[in-house]
Protein backbone atom coordinates (compact mmCIF):
# COMPACT_ATOMS: atom_id res chain seq x y z
CA UNK A 1 0.00 0.00 0.00
CA UNK A 2 1.11 3.48 -0.29
CA UNK A 3 0.05 6.51 1.14
CA UNK A 4 2.02 9.49 -0.33
CA UNK A 5 -1.10 11.89 -0.96
CA UNK A 6 -2.92 11.36 2.45
CA UNK A 7 -1.84 12.50 6.05
CA UNK A 8 -2.05 9.28 7.80
CA UNK A 9 -1.71 10.61 11.35
CA UNK A 10 -1.53 14.39 11.69
CA UNK A 11 -1.81 16.45 15.01
CA UNK A 12 -3.42 19.40 13.14
CA UNK A 13 -5.80 17.38 11.43
CA UNK A 14 -6.51 14.50 13.74
CA UNK A 15 -9.63 12.59 11.65
CA UNK A 16 -8.23 9.70 10.06
CA UNK A 17 -7.76 10.60 6.45
CA UNK A 18 -9.89 7.83 4.47
CA UNK A 19 -13.53 9.64 5.48
CA UNK A 20 -11.91 12.07 2.95
CA UNK A 21 -10.88 9.67 0.45
CA UNK A 22 -13.18 9.90 -3.11
CA UNK A 23 -14.30 7.49 -5.11
CA UNK A 24 -12.15 8.69 -8.71
CA UNK A 25 -15.04 8.81 -11.44
CA UNK A 26 -14.05 8.97 -15.31
CA UNK A 27 -16.72 9.96 -17.65
CA UNK A 28 -16.89 8.52 -20.71
CA UNK A 29 -19.20 9.81 -23.38
CA UNK A 30 -19.35 7.54 -26.32
CA UNK A 31 -20.72 8.31 -29.91
CA UNK A 32 -21.13 6.59 -33.20
CA UNK A 33 -20.85 8.76 -35.94
CA UNK A 34 -21.64 6.84 -38.98
CA UNK A 35 -19.70 7.18 -42.38
CA UNK A 36 -22.32 8.06 -44.28
CA UNK A 37 -26.19 8.72 -44.73
CA UNK A 38 -27.87 5.71 -45.26
CA UNK A 39 -30.84 3.31 -43.35
CA UNK A 40 -30.91 0.22 -42.07
CA UNK A 41 -31.87 -2.62 -40.09
CA UNK A 42 -30.26 -0.73 -36.79
CA UNK A 43 -30.47 2.88 -38.25
CA UNK A 44 -33.63 5.06 -39.95
CA UNK A 45 -34.54 8.65 -40.14
CA UNK A 46 -33.78 11.39 -42.34
CA UNK A 47 -31.24 10.94 -44.35
CA UNK A 48 -29.96 14.85 -43.26
CA UNK A 49 -29.84 13.92 -40.20
CA UNK A 50 -27.65 10.42 -40.46
CA UNK A 51 -25.04 13.07 -42.36
CA UNK A 52 -21.06 12.62 -40.16
CA UNK A 53 -21.67 16.75 -39.81
CA UNK A 54 -25.21 15.95 -38.32
CA UNK A 55 -24.44 13.33 -36.22
CA UNK A 56 -21.22 14.77 -34.44
CA UNK A 57 -22.97 18.20 -33.92
CA UNK A 58 -25.68 15.87 -31.98
CA UNK A 59 -23.55 13.89 -29.83
CA UNK A 60 -21.38 17.34 -28.81
CA UNK A 61 -24.69 18.75 -27.41
CA UNK A 62 -25.53 15.59 -25.58
CA UNK A 63 -21.66 15.36 -24.54
CA UNK A 64 -22.53 18.62 -22.47
CA UNK A 65 -25.78 17.69 -21.34
CA UNK A 66 -24.70 14.55 -19.75
CA UNK A 67 -21.50 16.49 -18.36
CA UNK A 68 -24.21 18.63 -16.47
CA UNK A 69 -25.96 15.62 -14.98
CA UNK A 70 -23.18 14.15 -13.74
CA UNK A 71 -21.92 17.27 -12.25
CA UNK A 72 -25.31 18.01 -10.62
CA UNK A 73 -26.25 14.49 -9.81
CA UNK A 74 -23.14 12.34 -8.31
CA UNK A 75 -22.97 12.20 -4.94
CA UNK A 76 -19.95 13.97 -3.31
CA UNK A 77 -17.87 11.02 -2.35
CA UNK A 78 -17.02 10.90 -5.68
CA UNK A 79 -14.13 13.28 -7.39
CA UNK A 80 -14.93 14.19 -11.14
CA UNK A 81 -12.51 13.16 -13.15
CA UNK A 82 -11.91 14.87 -17.15
CA UNK A 83 -14.96 13.83 -19.26
CA UNK A 84 -13.95 12.03 -22.62
CA UNK A 85 -16.12 12.38 -25.73
CA UNK A 86 -14.75 8.79 -27.16
CA UNK A 87 -16.13 8.26 -31.08
CA UNK A 88 -16.17 5.43 -33.82
CA UNK A 89 -17.82 4.37 -36.41
CA UNK A 90 -19.86 1.76 -38.04
CA UNK A 91 -16.97 -0.38 -37.85
CA UNK A 92 -17.49 -0.74 -33.84
CA UNK A 93 -14.10 -0.41 -33.37
CA UNK A 94 -12.84 2.32 -31.44
CA UNK A 95 -9.35 3.92 -32.51
CA UNK A 96 -5.97 4.12 -30.66
CA UNK A 97 -6.06 7.71 -30.70
CA UNK A 98 -9.28 7.53 -28.97
CA UNK A 99 -7.99 5.19 -26.20
CA UNK A 100 -5.05 7.78 -25.69
CA UNK A 101 -8.27 10.26 -24.25
CA UNK A 102 -8.61 7.58 -21.21
CA UNK A 103 -4.98 7.44 -20.41
CA UNK A 104 -3.80 10.64 -19.38
CA UNK A 105 -5.00 9.31 -15.71
CA UNK A 106 -6.32 6.28 -16.07
CA UNK A 107 -3.69 5.39 -12.77
CA UNK A 108 -6.51 7.43 -10.95
CA UNK A 109 -9.52 5.83 -12.44
CA UNK A 110 -11.72 4.19 -9.97
CA UNK A 111 -14.91 3.87 -12.03
CA UNK A 112 -15.70 4.48 -15.77
CA UNK A 113 -19.04 6.36 -16.07
CA UNK A 114 -20.08 5.35 -19.13
CA UNK A 115 -22.77 6.55 -21.75
CA UNK A 116 -22.99 4.21 -24.20
CA UNK A 117 -20.96 1.35 -25.49
CA UNK A 118 -17.30 1.80 -25.85
CA UNK A 119 -15.72 -1.49 -27.20
CA UNK A 120 -12.43 -2.46 -26.19
CA UNK A 121 -13.01 -0.93 -22.56
CA UNK A 122 -12.45 -3.95 -20.54
CA UNK A 123 -8.38 -3.81 -21.72
CA UNK A 124 -8.39 -1.22 -18.21
CA UNK A 125 -9.66 -3.65 -16.77
CA UNK A 126 -11.21 -1.09 -14.14
CA UNK A 127 -14.93 -1.15 -12.46
CA UNK A 128 -16.84 0.39 -15.65
CA UNK A 129 -20.67 1.68 -14.79
CA UNK A 130 -24.17 2.83 -17.41
CA UNK A 131 -26.90 4.22 -16.02
CA UNK A 132 -30.37 3.08 -17.79
CA UNK A 133 -32.97 1.11 -17.49
CA UNK A 134 -32.25 -1.85 -19.01
CA UNK A 135 -31.32 -3.15 -22.36
CA UNK A 136 -27.23 -1.66 -23.23
CA UNK A 137 -26.52 -1.15 -19.52
CA UNK A 138 -26.86 -4.64 -18.28
CA UNK A 139 -25.32 -6.07 -22.00
CA UNK A 140 -21.97 -4.35 -20.98
CA UNK A 141 -21.95 -5.09 -17.40
CA UNK A 142 -22.47 -8.82 -18.33
CA UNK A 143 -20.07 -9.01 -20.78
CA UNK A 144 -17.54 -7.20 -18.55
CA UNK A 145 -18.16 -9.52 -15.45
CA UNK A 146 -18.51 -13.06 -17.08
CA UNK A 147 -14.73 -11.52 -17.61
CA UNK A 148 -14.39 -10.83 -14.18
CA UNK A 149 -14.04 -7.14 -14.65
CA UNK A 150 -16.47 -4.99 -12.33
CA UNK A 151 -19.73 -4.04 -14.53
CA UNK A 152 -22.47 -2.16 -12.94
CA UNK A 153 -26.18 -1.14 -14.30
CA UNK A 154 -27.56 1.01 -11.59
CA UNK A 155 -31.14 2.55 -13.08
CA UNK A 156 -30.42 6.29 -12.13
CA UNK A 157 -28.10 8.32 -10.38
CA UNK A 158 -29.62 7.14 -6.84
CA UNK A 159 -28.60 3.67 -7.26
CA UNK A 160 -24.88 4.61 -8.71
CA UNK A 161 -24.56 7.19 -5.80
CA UNK A 162 -24.86 4.26 -3.63
CA UNK A 163 -22.40 2.02 -5.68
CA UNK A 164 -19.78 5.14 -4.88
CA UNK A 165 -20.57 5.10 -1.77
CA UNK A 166 -19.57 1.47 -1.16
CA UNK A 167 -16.63 1.97 -3.65
CA UNK A 168 -15.23 4.52 -1.35
CA UNK A 169 -15.78 1.98 1.34
CA UNK A 170 -13.67 -0.18 0.25
CA UNK A 171 -11.16 2.51 -0.90
CA UNK A 172 -11.13 3.30 2.54
CA UNK A 173 -10.24 -0.57 3.45
CA UNK A 174 -7.21 -0.83 0.93
CA UNK A 175 -5.99 2.88 2.60
CA UNK A 176 -5.95 1.54 6.15
CA UNK A 177 -2.51 -0.07 7.57
CA UNK A 178 -2.46 -1.58 11.38
CA UNK A 179 -0.19 -0.79 13.87
CA UNK A 180 -0.07 -4.64 15.49
CA UNK A 181 1.10 -4.40 19.29
CA UNK A 182 2.41 -7.73 19.98
CA UNK A 183 4.02 -9.87 22.69
CA UNK A 184 5.66 -11.60 19.61
CA UNK A 185 2.94 -14.27 19.70
CA UNK A 186 1.27 -15.65 16.53
CA UNK A 187 -2.12 -15.96 18.89
CA UNK A 188 -2.84 -13.39 21.27
CA UNK A 189 -3.84 -15.37 24.35
CA UNK A 190 -6.97 -14.17 24.99
CA UNK A 191 -8.33 -14.33 21.45
CA UNK A 192 -6.81 -17.48 19.30
CA UNK A 193 -9.62 -17.26 17.02
CA UNK A 194 -7.91 -13.71 15.49
CA UNK A 195 -7.09 -13.26 11.90
CA UNK A 196 -4.06 -14.66 12.10
CA UNK A 197 -2.45 -14.08 8.53
CA UNK A 198 -1.87 -10.45 7.82
CA UNK A 199 -0.45 -11.55 4.54
CA UNK A 200 -3.21 -12.85 3.32
CA UNK A 201 -5.31 -9.88 4.55
CA UNK A 202 -3.48 -7.53 2.78
CA UNK A 203 -3.74 -9.86 -0.28
CA UNK A 204 -7.53 -10.11 0.08
CA UNK A 205 -8.41 -6.99 1.22
CA UNK A 206 -5.84 -4.39 0.69
CA UNK A 207 -5.47 -4.02 4.57
CA UNK A 208 -1.42 -3.30 5.44
CA UNK A 209 0.41 -3.81 8.84
CA UNK A 210 3.34 -3.13 11.03
CA UNK A 211 4.14 -5.49 13.75
CA UNK A 212 5.86 -4.12 16.87
CA UNK A 213 6.66 -5.40 20.30
CA UNK A 214 3.94 -3.45 22.80
CA UNK A 215 7.22 -2.69 24.98
CA UNK A 216 8.21 -0.08 22.54
CA UNK A 217 5.06 1.88 23.11
CA UNK A 218 6.04 2.51 27.07
CA UNK A 219 9.35 3.08 25.93
CA UNK A 220 7.71 5.68 23.60
CA UNK A 221 5.95 6.44 26.53
CA UNK A 222 8.29 7.74 28.82
CA UNK A 223 9.39 10.73 25.66
CA UNK A 224 6.31 12.02 25.55
CA UNK A 225 6.01 16.18 27.29
CA UNK A 226 4.09 15.89 30.53
CA UNK A 227 2.52 19.18 30.17
CA UNK A 228 0.89 18.16 26.93
CA UNK A 229 -0.63 14.93 28.52
CA UNK A 230 -1.72 17.18 31.58
CA UNK A 231 -3.40 19.47 28.85
CA UNK A 232 -5.01 16.62 27.09
CA UNK A 233 -6.35 15.36 30.31
CA UNK A 234 -7.29 18.44 31.92
CA UNK A 235 -10.09 18.57 28.84
CA UNK A 236 -10.99 15.11 29.10
CA UNK A 237 -11.67 15.43 33.05
CA UNK A 238 -13.53 18.94 32.37
CA UNK A 239 -15.98 17.61 29.49
CA UNK A 240 -16.79 14.56 32.01
CA UNK A 241 -19.80 14.60 34.18
CA UNK A 242 -18.40 12.60 36.45
CA UNK A 243 -14.94 11.27 37.77
CA UNK A 244 -13.79 8.90 39.70
CA UNK A 245 -10.44 8.47 39.10
CA UNK A 246 -7.29 11.00 39.61
CA UNK A 247 -6.03 13.33 37.78
CA UNK A 248 -2.79 11.84 37.52
CA UNK A 249 -3.73 8.71 36.41
CA UNK A 250 -5.91 9.69 33.55
CA UNK A 251 -2.77 11.68 32.75
CA UNK A 252 -0.77 8.43 32.57
CA UNK A 253 -3.35 6.69 30.49
CA UNK A 254 -3.28 10.02 27.74
CA UNK A 255 1.01 9.64 27.55
CA UNK A 256 -0.05 6.19 26.98
CA UNK A 257 -2.17 7.29 23.96
CA UNK A 258 0.33 10.27 22.50
CA UNK A 259 2.74 7.44 22.28
CA UNK A 260 0.83 5.22 20.45
CA UNK A 261 -0.31 8.14 18.31
CA UNK A 262 3.44 9.21 17.71
CA UNK A 263 4.23 5.36 16.64
CA UNK A 264 1.01 5.33 14.40
CA UNK A 265 2.84 8.56 13.09
CA UNK A 266 6.03 6.90 12.72
CA UNK A 267 4.79 3.63 10.49
CA UNK A 268 2.35 5.04 8.79
CA UNK A 269 -0.43 3.68 10.38
CA UNK A 270 -4.15 4.38 11.03
CA UNK A 271 -5.52 1.86 12.94
CA UNK A 272 -4.39 -0.09 15.87
CA UNK A 273 -4.64 -2.78 18.04
CA UNK A 274 -2.85 -3.97 21.67
CA UNK A 275 -2.12 -7.57 23.21
CA UNK A 276 -3.79 -7.02 26.67
CA UNK A 277 -3.10 -10.20 28.41
CA UNK A 278 0.43 -9.89 26.99
CA UNK A 279 1.08 -6.83 28.09
CA UNK A 280 -0.97 -7.14 31.54
CA UNK A 281 1.64 -10.37 32.37
CA UNK A 282 5.08 -8.10 31.65
CA UNK A 283 3.57 -6.03 34.85
CA UNK A 284 4.50 -3.18 32.44
CA UNK A 285 0.92 -1.47 32.78
CA UNK A 286 1.56 -1.86 36.41
CA UNK A 287 4.55 0.04 36.74
CA UNK A 288 3.02 3.01 34.49
CA UNK A 289 -0.51 2.35 35.93
CA UNK A 290 -1.84 2.45 32.22
CA UNK A 291 -4.50 0.52 30.50
CA UNK A 292 -5.47 0.79 26.72
CA UNK A 293 -8.58 1.47 27.22
CA UNK A 294 -8.88 4.72 26.81
CA UNK A 295 -6.33 4.91 23.78
CA UNK A 296 -9.22 2.82 22.22
CA UNK A 297 -11.75 5.41 22.83
CA UNK A 298 -9.90 8.71 21.53
CA UNK A 299 -8.62 6.67 18.15
CA UNK A 300 -12.05 5.44 17.53
CA UNK A 301 -13.27 8.80 18.34
CA UNK A 302 -11.10 10.16 15.72
CA UNK A 303 -12.07 8.00 13.06
CA UNK A 304 -9.47 5.36 13.93
CA UNK A 305 -10.02 1.62 13.99
CA UNK A 306 -9.01 0.67 17.37
CA UNK A 307 -9.39 -2.95 18.94
CA UNK A 308 -9.02 -5.07 22.04
CA UNK A 309 -6.68 -7.74 22.84
CA UNK A 310 -4.92 -7.82 19.19
CA UNK A 311 -8.03 -9.12 18.03
CA UNK A 312 -7.56 -8.57 13.81
CA UNK A 313 -11.04 -10.25 13.43
CA UNK A 314 -13.15 -8.02 15.94
CA UNK A 315 -11.13 -5.11 14.01
CA UNK A 316 -11.69 -5.95 10.59
CA UNK A 317 -15.32 -5.96 11.42
CA UNK A 318 -15.14 -2.41 13.41
CA UNK A 319 -12.69 -0.81 10.27
CA UNK A 320 -16.03 -2.23 8.07
CA UNK A 321 -18.60 -0.89 10.65
CA UNK A 322 -17.38 2.69 11.26
CA UNK A 323 -16.83 3.43 7.35
CA UNK A 324 -20.06 2.40 6.36
CA UNK A 325 -21.39 4.31 9.31
CA UNK A 326 -18.84 7.42 9.55
CA UNK A 327 -19.64 6.61 13.51
CA UNK A 328 -17.20 5.42 16.28
CA UNK A 329 -17.55 2.09 17.19
CA UNK A 330 -17.85 -0.35 20.78
CA UNK A 331 -16.99 -4.02 20.79
CA UNK A 332 -17.23 -7.12 23.61
CA UNK A 333 -17.59 -10.32 24.81
CA UNK A 334 -20.89 -11.43 23.67
CA UNK A 335 -22.44 -13.71 26.53
CA UNK A 336 -26.39 -15.24 26.57
CA UNK A 337 -28.50 -14.07 29.12
CA UNK A 338 -31.10 -15.57 27.91
CA UNK A 339 -32.68 -16.75 23.99
CA UNK A 340 -33.37 -12.85 23.60
CA UNK A 341 -30.52 -11.06 25.11
CA UNK A 342 -27.10 -10.83 24.92
CA UNK A 343 -24.75 -8.86 26.76
CA UNK A 344 -21.84 -7.01 25.93
CA UNK A 345 -18.82 -5.53 28.10
CA UNK A 346 -16.13 -3.86 27.74
CA UNK A 347 -14.41 -0.78 28.97
CA UNK A 348 -14.38 0.93 25.29
CA UNK A 349 -17.42 3.10 24.11
CA UNK A 350 -16.50 6.16 21.64
CA UNK A 351 -18.18 9.58 22.17
CA UNK A 352 -18.83 9.98 18.99
CA UNK A 353 -20.88 6.98 18.57
CA UNK A 354 -23.99 9.17 17.01
CA UNK A 355 -21.60 10.15 14.26
CA UNK A 356 -17.96 12.19 14.24
CA UNK A 357 -20.56 15.22 13.08
CA UNK A 358 -22.21 14.73 16.11
CA UNK A 359 -22.16 15.61 19.73
CA UNK A 360 -20.37 14.01 21.81
CA UNK A 361 -22.31 11.96 24.02
CA UNK A 362 -22.16 12.16 27.89
CA UNK A 363 -19.51 10.03 29.70
CA UNK A 364 -17.74 9.88 33.18
CA UNK A 365 -14.45 8.98 34.24
CA UNK A 366 -14.20 5.72 36.09
CA UNK A 367 -10.85 3.66 36.93
CA UNK A 368 -10.50 0.21 35.36
CA UNK A 369 -8.63 -0.83 39.11
CA UNK A 370 -8.89 -1.91 42.52
CA UNK A 371 -5.67 0.31 43.02
CA UNK A 372 -7.85 3.02 41.45
CA UNK A 373 -5.67 3.72 38.17
CA UNK A 374 -6.96 2.82 34.35
CA UNK A 375 -9.32 5.57 32.99
CA UNK A 376 -11.76 3.87 31.41
CA UNK A 377 -14.64 5.92 29.77
CA UNK A 378 -18.16 4.91 31.09
CA UNK A 379 -21.30 5.60 28.72
CA UNK A 380 -24.76 4.81 29.25
CA UNK A 381 -25.29 3.40 25.99
CA UNK A 382 -29.39 2.49 26.68
CA UNK A 383 -29.98 5.92 27.15
CA UNK A 384 -29.30 6.90 23.63
CA UNK A 385 -32.29 8.12 21.09
CA UNK A 386 -30.99 5.52 19.15
CA UNK A 387 -31.69 1.97 20.10
CA UNK A 388 -30.73 -0.70 17.14
CA UNK A 389 -27.29 -1.76 16.71
CA UNK A 390 -25.48 -4.02 14.40
CA UNK A 391 -22.86 -6.21 15.27
CA UNK A 392 -20.01 -7.79 13.25
CA UNK A 393 -17.18 -10.16 13.25
CA UNK A 394 -14.79 -11.76 10.95
CA UNK A 395 -13.90 -15.31 11.28
CA UNK A 396 -10.34 -16.11 11.32
CA UNK A 397 -9.37 -16.85 7.63
CA UNK A 398 -10.62 -13.29 6.82
CA UNK A 399 -13.45 -15.06 4.25
CA UNK A 400 -16.70 -14.24 6.37
CA UNK A 401 -18.57 -11.94 8.22
CA UNK A 402 -21.09 -12.53 11.12
CA UNK A 403 -23.56 -9.85 11.71
CA UNK A 404 -26.81 -9.52 13.63
CA UNK A 405 -28.33 -6.53 14.64
CA UNK A 406 -30.56 -5.96 17.71
CA UNK A 407 -31.88 -3.55 20.34
CA UNK A 408 -29.90 -1.49 23.41
CA UNK A 409 -32.38 -2.36 26.13
CA UNK A 410 -30.05 -1.50 29.43
CA UNK A 411 -26.73 -0.88 30.57
CA UNK A 412 -25.20 -1.97 33.70
CA UNK A 413 -21.82 -0.55 34.69
CA UNK A 414 -18.93 -2.57 36.97
CA UNK A 415 -16.61 0.11 39.51
CA UNK A 416 -13.74 -3.09 38.56
CA UNK A 417 -12.43 -4.28 35.61
CA UNK A 418 -14.29 -4.05 32.13
CA UNK A 419 -17.59 -1.75 32.06
CA UNK A 420 -20.28 -0.89 30.54
CA UNK A 421 -22.20 -4.57 29.96
CA UNK A 422 -24.74 -3.49 27.24
CA UNK A 423 -28.26 -5.60 26.81
CA UNK A 424 -28.68 -5.99 23.60
CA UNK A 425 -32.41 -7.65 22.64
CA UNK A 426 -31.97 -10.10 19.54
CA UNK A 427 -34.20 -12.15 17.20
CA UNK A 428 -32.41 -15.11 18.62
CA UNK A 429 -29.36 -15.20 20.98
CA UNK A 430 -29.03 -19.08 21.10
CA UNK A 431 -28.36 -18.87 17.24
CA UNK A 432 -25.76 -16.50 17.41
CA UNK A 433 -23.82 -17.98 20.04
CA UNK A 434 -23.83 -21.60 17.84
CA UNK A 435 -22.70 -19.30 14.55
CA UNK A 436 -19.71 -17.99 16.68
CA UNK A 437 -18.18 -21.22 16.62
CA UNK A 438 -16.85 -20.35 12.96
CA UNK A 439 -15.94 -16.65 14.22
CA UNK A 440 -14.52 -16.45 17.88
CA UNK A 441 -16.06 -14.39 20.29
CA UNK A 442 -15.68 -10.60 20.38
CA UNK A 443 -17.64 -8.35 18.06
CA UNK A 444 -17.36 -5.05 17.01
CA UNK A 445 -21.06 -2.49 16.95
CA UNK A 446 -22.14 0.93 16.02
CA UNK A 447 -25.55 2.34 16.38
CA UNK A 448 -27.93 1.72 13.45
CA UNK A 449 -28.70 -0.94 11.00
CA UNK A 450 -26.26 -1.49 8.70
CA UNK A 451 -27.04 -4.97 7.56
CA UNK A 452 -28.28 -4.94 4.15
CA UNK A 453 -25.23 -2.31 3.25
CA UNK A 454 -22.72 -4.86 4.61
CA UNK A 455 -23.98 -7.03 2.04
CA UNK A 456 -23.63 -4.79 -0.85
CA UNK A 457 -19.94 -4.77 0.24
CA UNK A 458 -18.90 -8.29 0.43
CA UNK A 459 -20.45 -8.18 -3.45
CA UNK A 460 -17.75 -5.82 -4.13
CA UNK A 461 -14.78 -7.29 -1.48
CA UNK A 462 -15.49 -10.42 -2.04
CA UNK A 463 -16.62 -12.16 1.46
CA UNK A 464 -19.40 -13.78 2.66
CA UNK A 465 -22.40 -12.34 4.56
CA UNK A 466 -23.15 -15.16 7.57
CA UNK A 467 -26.33 -13.78 9.37
CA UNK A 468 -27.95 -14.11 12.77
Amino acid sequence: MTFKKYKVVNEKNQRNFVFNIKVNVKPVFSSIVHTAAYEGPCRCGKLEELTPEAERSKSMKAFAKFQEDVKENISPEANILKPVYVEYDESFIVKEEEFKKLEEDINDVDLFLLSYRVPGIERYRKPVAMIGKGVTNVDVAAYLRSRGIEGYAPLDYNELNELISLMQVRKAVRHTKILVATGGELFPYGVVSTIWDLEGLKTKYGVGYHRIHFTEIFRELEKVDEKEARKIAGKIIENAKKVKIEEDFVANDVKFYLAVRKLMKKYGCNAFTFPCFEACSSRLPDKYKVVPCLTHTLLKDQGYPSACEEDISALMAMIILMYISKKSAFMGNPLMIDEKTLKIVHSVPGLKMNGFDKPDMPYELWHFTQGGWGTKVQINLAENTEKTVTLARFNPTATEILVTKGKITKCEFYEVGCSPGVYIEVNNAKEIIHKQVDFGHHMAMVYGDYTQKIEELSKLMKFKVVKA
